[in-house]
């Protein structure tokens, strides 16, 4: 279990760090914020911890993905030699192999059981997706994608593919999915400290969600698209709106979201990157809106963006017209 809890939790800091370094840079000569970045990824890989008790129980996702020793893999080999049409045998292998940290042996047993059952295995291919994802072979990721919502296909109420299913959602920013996986474990009935865990994973959904805007240091703006550039904005492209101090440094506070526009988008001190360092009520600030078309914050040639200067609590909205190209 050690070492499949250490892989899980490997999983964890890198989806972690995958969703907070987008934000904790504001261009590429800017300072990060280790700060912030260590408080997201110790609270990623908290809940991380207690929601594998889940995934990891009998009751909830069948065989356990508790480590073997080699004498029980040997007795599993043999048995499926003999039994090779075993279906339930190879998922029991392939949950040793994974228990083990062998994710490349626990993913041949899991596509093993999978070929042997019409139709696909819920199961198996959740332990695919689970294989691929601990391995820390990132260009495996969009396949595990796959195999995680397929299982979800075959079985929506399989607490492993939902964790997972949740995990990736969320790191891909899309909370409706993520929120609506968690509160599927929710109606499970799990242990009441996994159900502590899933209510905080939900709570920060809607709070990043609905965000609480502070009136005295409120930023509201109406941003919208110059017409002549209009046909430049790609498809599936982000929008990145940042809080800048006059002297410099990293953002005081960012949002970002999908480049539909015009949009109203509201940000203040609970917007905060950095604890301590947000937005102060009657600062003179200048407001960047920016369409990235990789989906990183970082800028780069021919992004499009617009900026203003605002007095956050007293301004009231402002227009901001993205309608210039990054050389």
């Amino acid at each position: 279990m050690t070492g499949f809890v250490l892989a899980a939790l490997l999983l964890a800091l890198l989806a972690a760090l995958f969703l907070g370094w987008p934000l904790l840079r504001g261009r590429p000569d800017a300072p990060s914020a280790p700060i912030a970045a260590a408080v997201a990824v110790l609270g990623v890989i908290g809940a991380s911890v207690i929601l594998y008790r889940l995934i990891g129980n009998r009751a909830w996702s069948g065989p356990a993905a508790a480590s073997a020793d080699n004498g029980t893999i040997a007795a599993l080999a043999r048995h499926l030699e003999g039994q090779p049409q075993d279906q339930s045998g190879w998922i029991s292998l392939g949950a040793a192999y994974g228990g083990n940290g062998e994710y490349a042996l626990a993913l041949r047993a899991y596509e093993r059981a999978n070929r042997l059952t019409p139709g696909g295995s819920a199961v198996a291919l959740a332990g695919m997706g689970e294989a691929l994802l601990l391995s820390g072979d990132a260009s495996q990721a969009a396949q595990a994608a796959e195999f995680i919502e397929h299982a979800l296909q075959l079985d929506g109420s399989l607490p492993k593919a939902l964790f997972y299913g949740a995990v990736i959602a969320y790191r891909e920013g899309r909370l409706d999915v993520a929120r609506e996986r968690f509160s599927a474990m929710l109606a499970l009935s799990p242990p009441e400290n996994v159900r502590a865990a899933l209510q905080k994973e939900i709570d920060e959904i809607d709070a990043r969600q609905h965000p609480t805007v502070d009136a005295a240091t409120a930023i509201h703006l109406h941003v919208t698209l110059a017409p002549a550039l209009a046909a430049q904005v790609p498809a599936n492209a982000s929008l990145f709106v940042f809080v800048r101090a006059p002297n410099g440094g990293p953002p005081l506070a960012a949002k970002r979201s999908a480049a539909s526009l015009p949009q109203d988008v509201d940000l203040s001190a609970a917007d905060a990157m950095i604890a301590g360092r947000g937005v102060q009520p009657g600062q003179s600030v200048s407001v960047v809106a920016r369409i990235s078309a990789s989906g990183s914050p970082l800028t780069r040639s021919g992004d499009l963006y617009g900026q203003i200067d605002y007095v956050a609590g007293k301004s009231g909205q402002r227009a901001l017209e993205i309608d210039r190209l990054s050389p």
